[in-house]
């Protein structure tokens, strides 16, 4: 049995960070995902991941961002 390991991602990280410990960004992050991201300067291919996350909790938006970061690495 091979383990998958998501890539590590810290600028994905820094906002999952920011989202557990900000509440008005986190219920930004939530309604308006693009919103929220858009001066934080992350690398085009983040923001792509993260934008496209529909998520009614910081939960949830996190697995929905692991379920895509490894979906990332299988096409590699």
């Amino acid at each position: 049995m091979t383990m998958q390991v998501v890539p590590n991602r810290p600028a994905i990280s820094n906002v999952l960070i920011k989202a557990s410990a900000n509440g008005a960004f986190r219920a930004m992050l939530l309604a308006s995902p693009t919103d929220a991201l858009a001066d934080m300067g992350l690398p085009p291919d983040d923001v792509e991941i993260l934008a496209n996350v529909r998520a009614s909790s910081l939960p949830d938006f996190a697995r929905e961002v692991k379920m895509r970061l490894m979906a990332c690495t299988s096409w590699s």
